[in-house]
């Protein structure tokens, strides 16, 4: 078996659920706690092959190259995988039930401190597209690569000649060719991407009419905005606002929280698997998020350490504080305490199955200490 860690991009065929059983089998997958014939059931009507197996690489595998079970994997049954899949599964609601309510008090929030300042509804947008535009070309002043940029003049120039072509397919083709090398070039980041990301709202029949009739950047009042925006909208002008032209919240207690929020909500709304990153390693974590679990939560101060570490941790952690700081409703902190306690009890059923699997026991013990020390603080009145 050659190194399981090495990226393959050779082309693989699709097999159907019995073969995907025998494809595990041969990679030291057991069949003990839940049998072939229930894991091929399993995968081909509750779940699907690739998002199960995203889940192994949370396990062991025996790693010297000399032994003839190389790359194969340790003590791991399927009906492990299956479980993380539905821990995942439950994980994701509860976080979309969360960052709802977060989004929902974020704008209440917003609102108040509106109205409190006596700000003029059409100014401020005006004044927070201006905002954005220019924190985002400052950014790309730092990262854009001009050599690089220039070299491709003469590409463009080329492309630019196919706009007066007489067929809309290839006036179209070279559009979405300058679009692309744009895009490369600006490193993704478009200074106007919070005005252009309303336009597209237009199509949907639930917003067809907010847009039609308010939708333009150019005369638009913040309450329209709210109703448009998408979850990182509504935090880029909660930041703008709360942090920065009304300095109102001390910015590096909440600051810090809504990137990861945000980052979780998206892997849930898009349904990513979230547990697997258990198996992974943070690349720039927040490290305030490890204090505040201990000194807010009361948190394990090892277990805690954790949030450096995997991504879901320090996300959820993240989240959990976000929460607790941002959404005052007794009603909606009851909610979610009762959802945190049920979820918590949930990820305790087949705790055994993990116990030989140091981090990911370790990290999946730190989600449910979060889970249960903020239902706790959440059902305080």
């Amino acid at each position: 078996m050659g190194d399981p860690d090495i990226a393959t991009t050779r082309k693989r065929p699709l097999i159907d659920a019995a073969q995907q059983v025998s494809h595990l089998k041969d990679r030291g997958v057991r069949f003990e706690l839940m049998d072939e014939w229930e894991a091929e059931r399993f995968l081909r009507e509750s779940n699907f092959f690739f998002k199960v197996k995203a889940f192994a690489k949370c396990f062991s595998r025996y790693a010297n190259p000399g032994s003839e079970r190389y790359g194969s994997y340790i003590n791991l049954d399927f009906a492990h995988l299956a479980e993380l899949t539905k821990l995942d599964h439950h994980l994701r609601e509860t976080v979309l039930s969360l960052t709802l309510d977060i989004e929902h008090y974020m704008k209440v929030e917003l609102n108040r401190a509106i109205m409190d300042a006596g700000d003029d509804p059409y100014d401020l947008m005006a004044s927070f597209f201006d905002f954005e535009r220019e924190r985002k070309v400052g950014l790309l002043e730092k990262r854009v690569d001009l050599d690089s940029i220039r070299s491709k003049a003469p590409t463009i120039m080329d492309l630019s000649g196919d706009l007066t072509a007489l067929d809309a397919r290839t006036v179209i083709s070279t559009l979405a060719s300058l679009l692309h090398l744009a895009s490369d070039s600006l490193d993704g980041l478009d200074p106007d991407h919070t005005e252009r990301s309303l336009a597209g709202l237009g199509g949907s029949l639930y917003t067809r009419g907010l847009v039609e009739k308010y939708g333009d950047p150019g005369h638009m009042a913040v309450w329209t905005y709210l109703e448009l925006a998408s979850f990182g909208g509504v935090i880029s002008l909660y930041k703008y606002c709360l942090f920065e032209r009304y300095a109102m919240r001390d910015g590096e207690a909440v600051k810090g929280l809504l990137f990861p929020t945000k980052a979780l909500r998206n892997a849930a709304a898009h349904n990513g698997n979230m547990l697997s990153t258990l198996g992974s390693k943070l690349g720039k974590p927040v490290g305030s998020i490890s204090r505040m679990a201990v000194e807010e939560l009361g948190v394990d101060r090892e277990l805690a350490s954790l949030t450096k570490r995997a991504p879901i941790v320090h996300d959820f952690t993240a989240l959990a504080l976000c929460f607790m700081h941002l959404v005052e409703s007794e009603g909606a902190r009851e909610d979610a305490a009762e959802r945190l306690r049920a979820l918590c009890g949930r990820f305790a059923v087949h705790g055994d199955y993990f116990s030989k699997q140091v981090e990911l026991r370790n990290g999946l013990a730190m989600l449910g200490e979060v889970m249960d020390k903020a239902a706790g603080l959440l059902s305080r009145p």
